[in-house]
């Protein structure tokens, strides 16, 4: 078997990245802080040539399991600023899942969509903490009561379905909150649900005649 060339490799998938680029799409999966400063450096070469080309969307496709919550929020903050700096418009898309953080970055999009398979989950925040009292009871239990504020303000507002006070309830219950389309729909949470186009429909079979049994000789 021939061993594939580094370099050729290296060049691959350099020239995908930037076809990628040059149709406006990035596929967002893991959310911490390496991928947050590869979107953001993405999200500006993509916007700088589109400015005030509404009719040219970025798509951002997201298919994740969540992950860190600033760095969540800093993609967001990017999309919000490209959009105000070069009047973009990017859409979120959907793909599989979207659960934790995933679901929250996806409320950035100008037209949310969602595959007529996808999911959406949110839950309550997951914290892993060492240090001392003062830290973990008192800093970090104010820096917890700041994101369920950002977060359940920003779900009332996107969507414009119930007050903060719910979202806060809903999102932080101790559940998993696991959304099928139709039900991200009703709660505003996507503008859209994609239907699957051509799909072989299987189609019903006419009962099979009754047999009647063997005449005896």
């Amino acid at each position: 078997m021939r061993v594939p060339d580094l370099g050729s490799l290296i060049a691959d998938v350099q020239a995908r990245r930037m076809a990628l680029d040059a149709t406006g799409s990035y596929f967002v999966t893991d959310i911490d802080a390496a991928h947050a400063e590869d979107f953001a450096k993405s999200i500006l070469l993509m916007s700088i040539p589109r400015r005030s080309q509404r009719d040219q969307p970025i798509t951002v496709y997201i298919n994740s399991g969540g992950g860190s919550v600033g760095d969540g929020l800093a993609m967001m903050e990017m999309i919000n600023r490209m959009r105000r700096r070069f009047d973009v418009r990017i859409d979120t898309v959907v793909l599989g899942y979207a659960y934790s953080m995933g679901a929250i970055v996806s409320q950035a999009g100008d037209h949310r969509s969602i595959g007529r398979f996808g999911t959406l989950m949110l839950h309550s925040t997951q914290w892993i903490l060492s240090g001392e009292d003062e830290r973990i009871f008192k800093d970090y239990q104010q820096l917890s009561e700041h994101y369920q504020h950002t977060v359940a303000e920003l779900f009332a507002r996107r969507t414009a379905y119930r007050d903060e006070a719910w979202w806060r309830r809903f999102i932080w219950s101790g559940r998993e909150r696991f959304l099928g389309p139709d039900e991200c729909l009703q709660l505003g949470l996507v503008d859209e649900i994609l239907e699957p186009a051509n799909l072989p429909v299987g189609t019903s079979k006419p009962p099979s005649p009754k047999q009647e049994p063997p005449t005896p000789v």
